[in-house]
């Protein structure tokens, strides 16, 4: 099992998860757990299938990934690490709002 290499940053931040395929998925509340400079840690009660893309926006940054693992985290969530593809900086305030 692979190992992150890189210093992971904890903190707890509510963020809609907009999963970018397939097309009728929906958006859903989660949790960022943790980051670091290639990618970020979900709490989350959605299951993500992995290679799914996901999109999240935390502050005024809108985050793309790609899910690298997904595990039950108790009876009613899921973690799941995503590896960061595409960081897009100066989100309009109103498209935060969703």
């Amino acid at each position: 099992m692979q190992r992150q290499r890189e210093e992971r940053y904890e903190i707890w931040e509510s963020v809609v998860l907009i999963p970018l395929e397939p097309a009728e998925s929906r958006c859903s509340a989660a949790t960022v757990i943790d980051i670091s400079p290639s990618g970020y840690r979900i709490l989350s009660a959605t299951k993500l299938d992995i290679g799914a893309e996901v999109l999240i926006t935390l502050n005024s940054v809108a985050i793309v990934g790609r899910v690298r693992h997904c595990e039950p985290a108790d009876l009613h969530s899921f973690t799941a690490g995503v590896e960061i593809t595409k960081v897009v900086d100066g989100i309009p305030e109103e498209s935060q709002a969703a």
